[in-house]
């Protein structure tokens, strides 16, 4: 898996590669409306069930593929499911980047998880030797501009993600 580790302690998480025992909790998080007002807003549909379960077959595939990928975050008090972050390949305005994503439980929400996730996502970019990051964020979602701003990202414009108009930050790592 290029050398990365797949398992990484915060002080609040345990970050780990996913597993396909991880399903129920991808399919339960990403269907929440709150999840879904900001990854999938009107006028893009929810997300259907054989998506989400090819969201989590991608997620251990780009672990396989790359030495790194989006991790399933655990609460270390109490081991529950918190979320998804990490770096994963994708294209932004028709050029690959690696993108750091986040996506916490709503009950989760407003202490700190996302940016500790984020800021481990950056230490790991480093680790593996990318040299530029970018975060893709609805403008409306000021929480997650927020998370991006705290680990020092840098808003660079805008840019069309998902059909919809997208913030762009960037995050040199060299």
């Amino acid at each position: 898996m290029g050398g990365a580790s797949t398992e990484i302690h915060t002080r609040q998480l345990l970050l780990r590669s996913p597993r396909l025992e991880d399903e129920g909790a991808y399919l339960a998080l990403f269907r929440r409306r709150e999840v879904e007002a900001w990854l999938r807003p009107a006028p893009l549909a929810a997300f259907v069930e054989a998506e989400l379960r090819q969201m989590l077959h991608d997620d251990i595939g780009h672990w396989e593929r790359n030495g790194f990928g989006p991790w399933a975050l655990f609460e270390k008090a109490g081991g529950g499911f918190a979320g998804r972050a990490g770096l994963r390949w994708t294209a932004v305005e028709g050029e690959a980047a690696v993108e750091l994503a986040w996506t916490v439980e709503p009950a989760r929400q407003g202490r700190g998880l996302a940016t500790e996730a984020a800021r481990a996502g950056l230490e790991l970019g480093r680790a593996q030797g990318i040299e530029r990051i970018v975060a893709l964020v609805l403008a409306e979602n000021v929480a997650s501009r927020r998370v991006a701003e705290k680990i020092g990202m840098e808003l660079d414009g805008e840019a069309e993600h998902a059909g919809l108009p997208h913030l762009l930050y960037r995050c040199s790592l060299a």
